[in-house]
Parts: structure tokens; sequence; C-alpha cells
């Protein structure tokens, strides 16, 4: 198990290794919230591209949009953030990943200080 342990550690400097934990992650990301605007607005999410508008191309409407994004953060444990600047019919699937993997980034040293404090006590 210590072996184990070693790699896993060794292969997450590898900074190669942790950009396909990225891309991996990123790609999980797309299809659960492909799902989401599948499952709301009951179309296949296969037809789903990153460039899908949600207001323009799927004729989401405000609620539809309020929909996926609570579903989003009730997931992912994030919160977009409540900006003006975000146009209505700025929605797209590209928009939703980046919001998602930018939240989670801003997450990741927060747990990670959290780990590194109690294995030292």
């Amino acid at each position: 198990m210590d072996s184990l342990l070693y790699l896993c550690k060794r292969n997450l400097k590898n900074k190669k290794y942790r950009q396909s934990i990225i891309m991996m992650r990123e790609k999980t990301i797309e299809k659960l919230i492909k799902g989401f605007i599948a499952k709301e607005l009951t179309i296949n999410p296969d037809t789903l591209t990153r460039e899908t508008n949600l207001v323009n191309d799927l004729n989401a409407d405000s609620m539809d949009i309020v929909n996926v994004v609570t579903a989003i953060e009730a997931k992912f444990k994030i919160t977009f953030p409540d900006d003006s600047k975000i146009k209505y019919d700025g929605y797209t699937l590209q928009f939703l990943i980046d919001g998602v993997t930018n939240a989670l980034k801003e997450k990741a040293p927060a747990r990670t200080r959290r780990a590194k404090s109690t294995s030292n006590e």
C-alpha cells in the first residue's frame, strides 16, 4: 500500500500526468453539465457542443438557466459569481465548463492546506 501511495505522489509531480488529470476532469465536468442541460431542456446530450448557446440555440428561458446553474452548483459544491456583466444570452456549454473548472481550481489550494495541517498534528 505504501508503494502505491509513493507512486501516486511521484506521478502528481509529473507535469504531463497532472495535465492529463485536468483534461480527464474537464471531460467529466462536460459530461455532467451536458446531462443537466439535457434533463432540463429534454434534449439529447449528444447534440450539445461547447459552442452551444442555451438561449439562442436551445431556446432556454431564465428559469431553465437558473435550474441548470443551481444543479451545477449543488453537484460541484461551488458558487457561480453573481455578476451582472454576464449577459443573459452568454450561457454556453464552454462558459459553464470554464466556470466549474475555475471554481474547482480556486477551492483546491484550501483543501490541500487543510490536509497538510491535519497530517502535521
